[in-house]
């Protein structure tokens, strides 16, 4: 296949997004939402809202009393410092305290979208001031404290940077949004733009105590997620309530405002990374402290920095390593999981101590790396935290990168020519993949083959704009041989199959792909068994090939379709865990020209070479790098969630925040090193994370070369015009 199946319906307008589904009865949903952090509901009044025309129904957390809905439960957290912290769990609509701006106070259910906007207006509401929410919610220490320490003490260079990453919104082009109808039988058809329906079917399930077999959550087309959407949030359990109350069908489809001010977020981790080398520049210990922003309820859900801990040691020799992460309060929205999740934060951690050392001591940059990648004969090799990198060529996909980039010096002579500040700056980046770490999870796959020849495939992974339906359909019509029109992809439905892990964690083909794999296997291995018993022979004397089960030696055979219909149809449902996580790396080099006189940074050229293992599909894994490059390029030139001194959003419309635009993104050029893994059947690594890995990191390399050279020694991103001028100023 040389295009994506889904770019037809996507560039036609025929694309399945929730929306398209809106029929002319659904009622339209919407919340009352607290404009203020760190206040109390002083007077709630929705008398007037819920006696507007069309008002169906105005819903507050007394409603949901009355009905014994539970808020979402506390979960404690470790705190490795002996700590505790005071449990806070998140009303599903808020009657008392209000930590954040944005939480929802009432829900309201009109008949056209227009009247529930006046009644939402229509509510009233009365805040007061208290006190901001603060303190520590978890803490985790990762490695030898001893050991590192002594290491460090005794490094011949010791030196240390400072980290800052704000929070981001995910910015997913389809909101989040929900069609949810009370079914008569008590049951719930939940309809949404999510990355993961049967996590949510679950998590549904588990708050409400339904039975989860009168729940059905069904997915088509999303547009975008990058981890925002694989949760139950509180707008889901709300709605997921009333619409089994009413026994009617409501729509909650948020603008775009909306989403800014009611968004979970993620990244916000600062702190500090010192590194220290010995006489020969080789690493000798890493110690490193962060704090992570979780926001005003903590959950789980903040723990990327932590899950993702191992990227602090790069793809690099690290024998001695401590780290302490903590989680703090704050009167923010939610930290969750956003693409990455915790490997950017770190590999720019690790990447720009390298950088810091390598100019300061004089070496170059390249070299100090060089001398401390882990090198392919050391595989398997367990790092200083405990995790076990099971195979990879580091030093070629370095070379690689370098290799793909030619020319620099004449482009550096060129830039300078003109004025300019020329950079360039490289990141080694290394991610896990096909977890989590500790623990990988499983996923599922079903294939039903009917009589008429044509192959149903249910993968537990959901498809947020990867291309999975195109890579996991090639493989069935490759491995069955038969013509990819005869598949039937059908995603997204917790009646498909029995279970599913979703979308997130690059696991799409390491997991859900090695799924497919096993029961396709598994399929043929029972279609011989079946072909074996109507040729009357045994099932070892049976081959398949060309969408056919042969009698090895005869001209017998039975193709797909003649046994589907023979036995009344075929289903198979598979699932498959892998033994480890993979870890998918690379190299990404970015080059940069900054104008001194205005501060602006143009990124000139962007080289990525990545190591994801066998690759299935070029285009597609090309298509991932560089989304994952643009998202990551966007957070270093300025990309942020920005705050007042009340934690009130100033970034609330695309007037303020700022993502990377078109004009601000290079050419990409990507190049493979492929070094397949063992732990899954197909040798696949992972990819839809490396981009948004690397960028950050090379950006802020590139930076920092250009000003470093202008006599800046330390510069901490965003690359803003305004920091960067005030940077050049204070030289």
């Amino acid at each position: 296949m040389s295009a994506r199946l889904e770019d037809t319906r996507m560039v036609t307008g025929t694309g399945r997004f929730l929306s398209d589904f809106l029929g002319p009865d659904t009622l339209h949903a919407g919340f009352v939402r607290a404009e203020q952090a760190s206040t109390r509901i002083a007077a709630l009044d929705v008398i007037q809202a819920a006696a507007m025309p069309g008002v169906r129904a105005v819903f507050t957390a007394a409603d949901l009393g009355r009905d014994g809905v539970a808020p979402i439960a506390h979960v404690d957290l470790p705190r490795e410092d002996g700590g505790t912290t005071e449990p806070c769990p998140m009303p599903i609509l808020c009657d008392t305290d209000i930590r954040h701006a944005g939480e929802p106070i009432a829900l309201v259910i009109a008949e056209t979208a227009a009247q529930l906007a006046d009644a939402i207006e229509a509510a009233e509401v009365d805040l007061e001031p208290i006190t901001p929410v603060s303190g520590t919610a978890f803490l985790r220490q990762f490695g030898t404290q001893g050991p590192a320490r002594a290491a460090m003490a005794a490094a011949a260079h010791k030196h240390r940077i400072e980290v800052d990453i704000p929070r981001v919104t995910a910015f997913a082009l389809e909101p989040r949004c929900v069609i949810a109808r009370g079914v008569t039988d008590g049951g719930l058809h939940y309809r949404m733009s999510t990355q993961n329906p049967f996590a949510l079917r679950a998590q549904l399930a588990s708050h409400f105590g339904w039975d989860v077999s009168t729940i059905r959550v069904v997915a088509d087309d999303v547009g975008g997620s990058f981890g925002m959407k694989g949760y139950m949030s509180r707008e889901d359990a709300a709605l997921a309530w009333a619409a089994r109350k009413l026994q009617v069908e409501i729509a909650w489809i948020p603008t775009r405002s909306e989403t800014i001010l009611a968004d979970a977020q993620g990244r916000g981790a600062a702190g500090s990374l010192q590194v220290g080398l010995d006489e020969d520049l080789k690493i000798v210990a890493i110690e490193g402290q962060f704090d992570i922003d979780i926001g005003a309820y903590p959950t789980h859900l903040a723990f990327g920095l932590m899950n993702n801990v191992n990227g602090l040691t790069g793809m690099y020799e690290v024998p001695e390593i401590f780290v302490e992460i903590a989680g703090q309060l704050s009167p923010r929205l939610p930290l969750v999981p956003f693409r990455g999740n915790g490997r950017p934060e770190t590999t720019y951690a690790i990447e720009r101590a390298l950088d810091v050392a390598a100019r300061k001591i004089g070496v170059d940059p390249i070299e100090l790396r060089r001398r401390n990648l882990i090198g392919p004969d050391a595989m398997p090799v367990t790092t200083g935290l405990g995790f076990t990198i099971d195979c990879g060529d580091f030093p070629k996909v370095m070379q690689a990168a370098l290799d793909l980039n030619p020319g620099a010096q004449e482009r550096k002579r060129a830039a300078q020519a003109r004025g300019m500040l020329y950079g360039v700056g490289l990141a080694n980046c290394i991610e896990s993949a096909g977890g989590p770490v500790r623990k990988p999870r499983p996923d599922f796959a079903r294939l039903e083959v009917a009589g008429d020849g044509t192959v149903t495939l249910s993968p537990g992974v959901m498809s947020v704009g990867q291309g999975h339906e195109t890579t996991l359909s090639e493989m069935v019509a490759n491995r069955l041989q038969i013509d990819a029109a005869r598949i039937i992809y059908r995603h997204g439905d917790t009646e498909a199959l029995s279970n599913g892990r979703g979308s997130g964690g690059s696991a799409g083909l390491t997991v859900a792909g090695s799924a497919v794999c096993t029961a396709l296997e598994e399929l043929i291995a029972q279609g011989s068994r079946h072909a074996a018993a109507s040729f009357g022979c045994s099932a070892s004397e049976i081959a398949y090939r060309d969408g056919a089960f042969h009698r090895e030696g005869t001209n017998e055979n039975l193709p797909l379709a003649a046994l589907a219909s023979m036995t009344g149809g075929i289903d198979i449902e598979s699932s498959f865990t892998p033994p480890a996580a993979t870890f998918p790396n690379g190299a990404h080099i970015c080059e940069v020209e900054i104008d001194p006189e205005t501060g602006m940074t143009k990124i000139t050229r962007y080289v990525a070479v990545e190591d994801v293992g066998r690759i299935l599909n070029q285009v597609l894994v090309e298509g991932q790098l560089h989304g994952g490059i643009g998202q990551g390029l966007s957070l270093g030139l300025g990309e942020q969630i920005a705050f007042d001194e009340q934690h009130q959003i100033l970034t609330g419309s695309l007037m303020d925040y700022r993502l990377a635009r078109a004009e601000d993104l290079p050419m990409i050029e990507t190049g493979s090193v492929e070094v397949p893994t063992a732990l899954n059947p197909l040798g696949v690594k992972g990819v839809g994370e490396a981009g948004a890995v690397g960028a950050t990191a090379a950006l802020a390399s590139a930076v920092s070369d250009a000003l470093w050279r202008a006599g800046v020694e330390d510069f901490d991103l965003p690359a803003t015009p305004l920091r960067i001028w005030e940077a050049l100023q204070r030289r």
